[in-house]
C-alpha cells in the first residue's frame, strides 16, 4: 500500500506572513490544496495523511474539516518529524511517499511516474531530485544543491526506519522545482501560470 504523507508542519518563516504557510491563499485556494489535489489525482496512492506540527495547528483543522487523516508531529524539524512519522506503528512496512505541502505545480501524473520508477527499483527508498539548471533558468533560489542537483521535496521510504539505501531519481521538471518558500516564489508561480494559460 502507498501512503502519501503531506509534510505541512514547517514554520514558513521566509514567507513573512502571519498565516500558516500551507494555508496562504494563492489564486483563491490555500497552497496545500494544490498538493492535495495532485495526490488525490494519483492512481497509485492509496491513503493520504497530513502531517502537521504545533506551528501549523490551523492546517490540521483545515485538513480534518476535509475529512483527511491528520498526524501531529513534535515540530522539531523536517528530519525529526520524518523520523516520528516513520516510527508510527500503522505505517510499518508501508510504502511512504512524503510530499512537501508547498509544491503547487505538482500533478498526479508526475506522482504516478515517480511511484512507477520506485516499484522498478531494487532499493527500499528513493530520493527525487531536480537539475540545478532548472532553478537558474527560472530565476529560482535553490535551498540545497548536491552535485548540481536539488532535492525536490518528494521522497519514498518504507515505514520504521529513516536510514535506508536509496535510489536517486533525477527529473527535469519545473513542477518539482518550484517550492513556495518566499513571496518571490509566488511571483514566479503566477508568471508560469500566466505563460501556460495563454
Amino acid at each position: 500500500m502507498v501512503v502519501a504523507v503531506i509534510m505541512a508542519g514547517g514554520k514558513g518563516t521566509r514567507m513573512n506572513s502571519q498565516q500558516e504557510k500551507p494555508l496562504i491563499i494563492i489564486e483563491e485556494r490555500p497552497l496545500i490544496e494544490y498538493v492535495l489535489q495532485a495526490v488525490d489525482d494519483s492512481s497509485l496512492v492509496d491513503e493520504i495523511i497530513v502531517a502537521v506540527s504545533p506551528h501549523t495547528s490551523q492546517t490540521g483543522v483545515y485538513a480534518e474539516n476535509l475529512g483527511l487523516k491528520v498526524l501531529k508531529t513534535p515540530g522539531n524539524g523536517y528530519v525529526e518529524d520524518l523520523s516520528f512519522i516513520l516510527a508510527q506503528e500503522e505505517l510499518t512496512d508501508e510504502v511512504i511517499l512524503t510530499v512537501t505541502a508547498d509544491l503547487p505545480l505538482l500533478t498526479g501524473q508526475i506522482i504516478d511516474r515517480i511511484l512507477e520508477e520506485y516499484h522498478k527499483s531494487p532499493q527500499p527508498a528513493m530520493s527525487v531530485m531536480v537539475p540545478v539548471e532548472i532553478f537558474r533558468e527560472h530565476g529560482l533560489q535553490a535551498s540545497l544543491v548536491l552535485e548540481n542537483r536539488v532535492p525536490s521535496g518528494l521522497n519514498i521510504l518504507r515505514g520504521k526506519n529513516t536510514e535506508q539505501d536509496e535510489e536517486v531519481l533525477v527529473l527535469d521538471k519545473i513542477e518539482l522545482a518550484l517550492n513556495i518558500n518566499s513571496p518571490e516564489d509566488i511571483i514566479c508561480l503566477k508568471k508560469l501560470w500566466g505563460n501556460s494559460r495563454r
